[in-house]
């Protein structure tokens, strides 16, 4: 092996010998008796000659140096010392001069301060000179490899040695390395201690020390791990080693920072790997400034920190936008199958990078409680700078990039996997005081779950800070890292998916206007603007997808979510023994202080994370491979317990969540949570009440949006009763509910408000689109239009398409629910505030669907707009069937808007014809219309008995004789107590005042009542007369 750099390195001289196993620069002789190996009785002898020869010339193949003129060349290209040997003869040291290990230092001295940069030819050939011309570093490595070589063969063919000769021996090359590590170890400390080669290209002092690094190990390019391991024990203990390991660890870090996963980043990866592996290294390494750079900002942490340029590779295109261009580029015309290779191997580099980091971390982490403090404090830094990324605006130029934010939440989770087991075994090792009693993470700003920020401040005022163990530290941080890092990651491409949905709708119709009108100049360059941006974006968005559909890193987070989930319900258990002993429903009244007091975000997180999975993650693997009983019993939990939580959209999120779990997979394929629905104990006894109970509570979320909001939630809810309601357990549960007047009450109310506006909404917007398509039927009048107006006319038919297929959805939802819960509770259907609305609405939608008007809900491709009048109708008429009892039939027949007898009829030949009902079920609707023409006919007659009705008796709300007059305590209004009580399941405010009001507040008007009771007998009475008359 040629450890010297020069051909002639380990060529021996013509003359050379081995003897015991080492070489001899003598030549050979065979006079001398004493230079046999053995006596004649076979004893061991020492060798032929003395330990002095044998020692300079071990120390002159070492160092490539001579103090003699004469023997240059005899072990390879030697050095002649001689400034040295003057300064000996000086001395009048005893000549001739050898190398000793007395005069080791001098010599390695004397050969150092040679100026390559001023050698004289005729003291130095041109050989020799360019020997002389290595950097010193460089030329101390190749000693070290030679002492090292020469090392090993001794110990090798020592058997032929005597011991105290052996010891002798090795004492030197113990020495020798000792000086030479030194030496070069102080080469790269102060690089212009020695005179060093001043050529352009040429690496000095740590810059060479890091090109050795970047080099494999034990390769002539690189750093033999012997080395390393006598260099790092010759400067630990602050004698230095920061100043040139770490040093050249900064230089690595800092040339990283210019790559990207597409460049040549593995020998960096390699290099820092392999030096953490060193304990004592890697617990130096946190003692650089560079580790946790104090004056770092967010924007530049993953620059400036030592393993910032590490963490910060990924393929994100805010970073990296060519690693999106190289893999991305030319997308929408590539086969999906291509698509999805390309983003494996974007996943599959990124695992590597993770494991690796992780790795990495994991040796610093473990090799001193100073590092692993330090690990932690670093953590801690890039989060605190990084508050900005969980504003709902933040500029991405003034945080840290999406990779290096994931990454980093990815070795954090990697670090919880001991304490993630299905059992949470370790659970109870969180402290859930963390927040108020350590200063790594600052969330005093930050919105509580239920505290507000009286009782927070109050809290952090008297922080009392202390120490905590791993666990609690790192699942905080995680916490932390995954709030800053992925889940704003989701936030920011879901606007990107919109933006990138709404530029090629925004192409498809310029395209359809250049088709129709002809291209003109603007048009066109328009047109190529718009392609190049959505080209960059399509790249950006499949990049994203890459990183954030990550099915790996998806089902880590999962699994850590899922303890989240656990701890969060361990905090509001009254015993604090979940999961180990499930929750016990409901939970007390009052909100313990230290739920209250967590910050909202953790759990805005973990639902958004489901949200996530459930919309753009279903087809894999993640929801599945993982245990899902945390997710029920949390949702279950907080649904069952709103109070619990403050803001409403959260509550609708954990609805959200069983909506996208519930879906079916595949027609005929349950959704992955409707069998843990079916099963759990805790959704078996509180799912139904706790989604009826919040389908009232959404009526009002406070938002500005509440209107619409509560549509979406409610039509969630619909899908998951829809999804539940073929297991008898929870139609048991209904019926149970039911009993309970009020609460039941309200729901229905809701419910019924709810297809009330949603179906005239949906047959509304169908009428329009209906009128918009006969008028684009009309070629010639149509084409005689403006321009304008024809593109006024079709973004109209745009915005009505886009509102029916929402409300039809909705409503279509909503009256199936109607359909399935009166079939299976009839009396809070009956309620006195219920059943005339309720029968009102039913009348009136059927004379939409089958009326003199129905022509106008005639639209092409009605189920673009998932329109299908004859189930929509065949649902209706199921409802009044269900509802067929004497309270029901007369609030049907009190109805003259809608009412039509003929209606029904109509309805029943329809269905009977699409078969979509029965003869018996025909034949029960007749008999029903029957009943309410008798009742209808009783009415007429009663409202002729009464004749003229006195204002004072008339309701103001409904403008009927009221039966049971109360006075309205917040404004002095008398009204009827039915129509009173229909308004507060609706609204809780006076109607006249705005003032908060209830059923209970209300005072009967008795004596109001006794003159109505009176009025309607003297009606009677003087109606008998006249008949008899």
């Amino acid at each position: 092996m040629d450890y010297s750099g020069s051909p002639d390195t380990n060529k021996m001289d013509a003359n050379s010998t081995q003897q015991n196993g080492e070489w001899s620069m003598n030549k050979p002789t065979t006079a001398n008796p004493s230079s046999s190996a053995t006596n004649a009785g076979g004893a061991k002898v020492a060798p032929g000659r003395s330990h002095e020869d044998w020692e300079n010339d071990v120390l002159t193949r070492i160092l490539q140096v001579t103090l003699n003129p004469d023997t240059v060349s005899k072990q390879g290209r030697c050095v002649y010392l001689r400034g040295l040997s003057s300064e000996l003869e000086d001395e009048n040291q005893p000549k001739p001069f050898r190398l000793s290990e007395t005069l080791l230092d001098r010599v390695i001295v004397a050969r150092l301060e040679i100026d390559p940069n001023n050698l004289n030819r005729d003291q130095y050939p041109d050989d020799i000179a360019n020997d002389l011309r290595v950097p010193k570093f460089d030329y101390l490595l190749d000693c070290w490899k030679r002492a090292h070589e020469i090392y090993r063969n001794t110990l090798i063919r020592s058997k032929n040695l005597d011991p105290p000769v052996l010891q002798r021996r090795l004492r030197l090359f113990a020495v020798v390395k000792k000086f030479i590590v030194s030496y070069s170890g102080l080469s790269i400390q102060i690089p212009d201690l020695f005179p060093q080669i001043e050529s352009n290209g040429v690496h000095n002092g740590v810059e060479l020390l890091a090109d050795r690094l970047l080099a494999e190990p034990d390769t002539i390019e690189g750093l033999p791990a012997d080395y390393l391991t006598e260099l790092v024990e010759r400067f630990k203990e602050d004698e230095g080693l920061d100043s040139i390991i770490g040093a050249a660890m900064v230089i690595i870090s800092n040339r990283l920072d210019k790559m990207t996963m597409l460049d040549d980043y593995k020998p960096s990866l390699r290099a820092l790997t392999y030096l953490s592996e060193n304990k004592t290294i890697a617990a130096m390494l946190t003692s650089l400034p560079e580790f946790v750079p104090a004056h770092a900002a967010a924007n530049n942490i993953e620059d400036i920190s030592l393993l910032g340029p590490f963490l910060g590779l990924s393929g994100y295109p805010d970073r990296a936008p060519k690693v999106a261009e190289k893999f991305f580029t030319n997308a929408e015309e590539r086969y999906s199958a291509d698509i999805e290779s390309c983003m494996n191997g974007i996943r599959g580099t990124v695992h590597n990078i993770q494991r690796t980091m992780f790795g990495v971390l994991n040796n610093i982490v473990r090799s001193s409680p100073e590092a692993r403090k330090s690990t932690l404090a670093y953590f801690g830094h890039v989060l605190r700078l990084n508050v900005k990324r969980g504003q709902m605006q933040v500029d991405p130029q003034t945080v840290s990039s999406e990779g290096f934010m994931q990454n980093i939440s990815a070795i954090l989770i990697s670090f919880s996997g001991p304490f993630l087991d299905v059992k949470a075994s370790k659970i109870d090792k969180i402290d859930p005081d963390y927040l108020w009693t350590s200063r790594q993470l600052d969330l005093t700003e930050d919105t509580k779950i239920t505290a507000d920020q009286v009782q927070s401040d109050a809290r952090y005022k008297n922080r009392q800070v202390k120490d905590h163990n791993f666990i609690t530290e790192i699942f905080y941080l995680t916490l932390a890292s995954l709030h800053y890092g992925t889940i704003r990651a989701f936030v920011y491409y879901n606007e990107l998916k919109k933006e990138h949905a709404e530029l090629k709708r925004q192409m498809e119709r310029m395209e359809q206007d250049l088709s129709r009108l002809g291209p003109s100049p603007m048009q066109e360059y328009m047109m190529n603007r718009f392609k190049a941006r959505l080209e960059v974006m399509t790249m950006q968005k499949y990049a994203f997808e890459a990183m954030l559909m990550d099915e790996e890193f998806l089902s880590e987070t999962m699994r850590f979510y899922n303890l989240v989930m656990s701890w969060l319900i361990r905090i509001v258990d009254p015993q604090h023994m979940h999961p180990w002993s499930m929750v016990t429903l409901p939970l007390p009244k009052e909100v313990p202080e230290s739920f209250a007091l967590l910050p909202e975000w953790i759990i805005e997180d973990v639902v958004e994370f489901f949200v996530f999975l459930g919309k753009y993650c279903y087809h894999m693997n993640v929801f599945r491979s993982n245990s899902q009983e945390q997710l029920v019993t949390f949702i279950i939990t907080f649904l069952r317990n709103t109070r619990y939580i403050n803001n409403p959209h959260l509550k609708a999120k954990l609805v959200e969540i069983l909506f996208f779990f519930t879906y079916p997979i595949a027609k005929g394929a349950p959704g992955e949570l409707e069998p843990m629905l079916n099963s759990h104990p805790l959704a078996l006894k509180h799912l139904v009440p706790s989604l009826m109970n919040f389908y009232v509570e959404v009526e009002q979320t406070g938002a500005s949006s509440q209107f619409y909001d509560k549509f979406n939630i409610r039509y969630n809810i619909s899908h998951v009763m829809k999804t539940v309601w073929s297991h008898p357990g929870h139609r048991a549960k209904l019926r149970e509910e039911s009993q309970n007047r009020n609460s039941f009450t309200r729901f229905v109310n809701m419910l019924m408000n709810d297809v009330t506006y949603l179906l005239d909404e949906s047959l509304s917007k169908l009428t329009e689109i209906h009128q918009i398509q006969v008028e684009m039927d009309d070629k010639a009048s149509w084409e005689a239009l403006p321009q304008q107006q024809r593109q006024e006319r079709e973004g109209a038919l745009r915005g009505l398409e886009n509102q029916a297929r929402s409300y039809v959805a909705l409503g279509n939802e909503t009256v199936h629910m109607l359909q399935y819960l009166s079939a299976e509770a009839v009396e809070p259907f009956m309620a006195a505030e219920v059943v005339d609305r309720l029968a009102a609405m039913l009348n009136y939608n059927l004379a939409q669907l089958v009326g003199p008007k129905c022509t106008e809900l005639k639209v092409r491709n009605r189920e673009k707009y998932y329109f299908q009048p004859k189930v929509l109708l065949s649902e209706i008429i199921d409802i009044y069937l269900h509802l067929s009892c004497p309270q029901f039939v007369e609030a049907v027949a009190r109805d003259s808007r809608s009412y039509q007898k003929e209606y029904f009829s109509k309805a029943a030949s329809i269905l009977l014809k699409q078969r979509m009902k029965h003869i018996d079920e025909v034949a029960a609707l007749e008999a029903f219309v029957n009943q309410v023409e008798e009742a209808k006919e009783l009415g007429l007659l009663e409202e002729e008995e009464l004749g003229e009705v006195p204002d004072e008796f008339l309701d103001p709300i409904m403008s009927g004789v009221m039966v049971d007059p109360v006075i309205l305590p917040t404004s002095n209004t008398i009204v009827d107590r039915k129509s009173i009580s229909a308004h507060l399941l609706s609204d809780p405010r006076d109607p006249y005042s705005r003032e908060h009001l209830t059923m209970d507040m209300v005072v009967p008007a008795t004596e109001l009542k006794m003159r109505i009771q009176q009025w309607k007998l003297e009606q009677k009475k003087k109606r008998q007369n006249q008949m008899h008359t």
